[in-house]
């Protein structure tokens, strides 16, 4: 049987082994570098059959330069050198089954370990054989226990350093290949860019002279003027549509714009080519007489500055676009919208006629209301053609829907300019009708110290942006709840439920009428964002 051996006997100078001393960087008390604590700690694996004797060198090479792997008989140790790479083995022995020196033959042996140092430690095989034998099986240290910690420790320390070393080394080696490899690879490459260059530039060339033709030919076809100009004014470039729409020769073009230029383009011109150098960009429009034949021509005249691979200003780009056709179609549509409004007011101007003719009692009060909403519907339209059938403001809607009701009264509009869309001004300027029309009857506008306010605004709530509009008569006299719905509140409540998608609330307060409508942005806004975003609301107010 093996006798024990205690920690006591198998670490001797126990006192030497200072724990809290720092072995992680610098030089220990041997001389050898040590590596710093934030490099990768290198793999230690340490056998022994007697936990208590691993623990004794675990403690006595506590370091965080190392991993510290354990292993108590030979087949654990085998498992562990396949699983991972090992910068030294620190090997008892005297164990059961599989020896210490058995086991380093057989690590010897294979060729992914054979490499590996073996520091051989015994409490037993003391004699020169066995000393030969351990040495002869592979290893590189034979110690015998008890050891003393700081020799154990400083032969460690070289054997991790080597390791270190190796591996930095094979590093370097990998990157060398690497290097060799990518520079080979840059030769090879080279020697393919040198043989293809001549042929690449002859091919480049060859494309340049088709694509100098190319352009050449599109700028002699081309309809819009092109024109560039050197920083003291003077052409270096013009095509045939440039030099026909200014009427200037060919061969004079390096004269100065002024000397070539009628007076009257020359004087149009002149603040584009100044603003141009100063780095900005603007445009003009200039015409052209009519011609027998033919009526007038329109030019849009664009300037800006040509830079160059640093943002300074090496001359000036003229282009001229013929804009004649877009001119006589903006002239064409504005005389067509301008037919369309004249023939819709004459149209309802008939409808309103015939309503006012027919007499049968029992539908005279509704004809005469329907009369007066064309008039309203007129009123609309006539604002919304002034402007093309774009959009209209609320302002400008109120005081055409309002007219008529001004003289002798006060009517007070505050919000900001936003723009209704066809649609909405369309449904606004009935309800804004009706309203009136009930406030002159019955309500502020029926006296003369009766005040309407009307008030707009764009708000947020968790539906989204929503458009709020209110109707407040002060100073009028009481109004009662109506027995029964009116006409007028049947055309309020579908022009704003159907037709906006939006809430209204009626209250009849002992001052007057009071009205309120909610609705979606989009189903009335022009552009719901500007309503959105827009800035303090502009008070206007009507005073008659």
């Amino acid at each position: 049987m093996r006798s024990s051996v205690s920690i006591k006997d198998t670490i001797v100078n126990f006192p030497a082994l200072n724990r809290g001393e720092s072995h992680v960087s610098g030089a220990d008390d041997h001389g050898v570098k040590r590596t710093g604590a934030g490099d990768d700690p290198v793999n230690i694996l340490i056998v022994d059959d007697e936990p208590k004797n691993l623990t004794v060198l675990e403690t006595v090479l506590d370091d965080p330069g190392y991993r510290l792997i354990r292993a108590e008989s030979a087949d654990q140790a085998l498992l562990a050198l396949l699983a991972d790479q090992f910068a030294l083995l620190i090997l008892d022995i005297r164990m059961p089954g599989v020896t210490g020196i058995e086991l380093a033959h057989m690590i010897k042996e294979r060729k992914k370990t054979a490499q590996i140092p073996i520091i051989f430690l015994t409490a037993y095989y003391n004699e020169d054989q066995h000393v030969l034998e351990g040495y002869g099986a592979g290893a590189v240290d034979y110690l015998h226990k008890p050891v003393n910690p700081d020799i154990l420790r400083s032969k460690v320390a070289i054997f991790a350093e080597l390791y270190r070393m190796q591996q930095e080394l094979k590093l370097s080696n990998h990157a060398l290949v690497a290097e060799v490899t990518e520079r080979r690879h840059a030769q090879s490459q080279l020697r393919e860019l040198n043989e293809t260059l001549e042929r690449r530039v002859m091919e480049r060339t060859a494309a340049l002279r088709t694509s100098g033709a190319l352009l050449q030919a599109a700028s002699d076809n081309v309809s819009v003027g092109l024109a560039t100009l050197s920083r003291e004014l003077r052409y270096t470039f013009v095509n045939p549509a440039f030099c026909r729409i200014f009427g200037l020769p060919r061969e004079a073009a390096e004269a100065p714009p002024e000397k070539l230029l009628s007076g009257a383009d020359a004087e149009l011109i002149a603040p584009l080519l100044e603003r141009a150098l100063a780095g900005e960009r603007s445009a003009c429009e200039l015409s052209r007489p009519a011609t027998e034949g033919d009526g007038p021509s329109h030019y849009s005249v664009i300037c800006e500055p040509e830079r160059d691979g640093e943002g300074e200003i090496t001359g000036l780009v003229m282009v001229v676009v013929d804009i004649t056709d877009r001119k006589r179609s903006e002239e064409h549509i504005r005389l067509l919208l301008s037919e369309v409004n004249h023939r819709s007011k004459n149209m309802l101007t008939v409808v309103s006629v015939i309503a006012r003719q027919t007499k049968a009692p029992n539908q005279e009060e509704f004809v005469r209301r329907f009369s007066d909403r064309l008039q309203a519907l007129a009123a609309s339209h006539d604002v919304l053609a002034k402007g093309k059938w774009r959009s209209v403001t609320i302002p400008e809607l109120l005081r055409a829907q309002l007219a008529h009701f001004l003289p002798g009264q006060r009517i007070h509009f505050d919000g900001p300019p936003l723009e209704l869309s066809i649609a909405g001004a369309q449904c606004m300027g009935m309800v804004i009708h009706e309203l009136a029309t009930n406030a002159a009857k019955h309500g502020a506008l029926s006296n003369a110290e009766g005040v309407v306010e009307i008030a707009w605004r764009v708000e947020k709530d968790d539906a989204g942006d929503r458009f709020l509009m209110t109707w407040v008569e002060r100073g009028g006299p009481a109004v009662a709840p109506p027995t029964h719905q009116s006409y007028g509140s049947t055309v309020i409540k579908s022009m704003a439920e159907l037709s906006l998608d939006g809430q209204i609330d009626l209250d009849f307060a002992s001052a007057g009428l009071s009205w309120r409508l909610l609705c979606p942005t989009a189903r009335i806004l022009h552009d719901p964002v500007a309503g959105r975003v827009g800035g303090s609301p502009a008070v206007l107010t009507e005073n008659s």
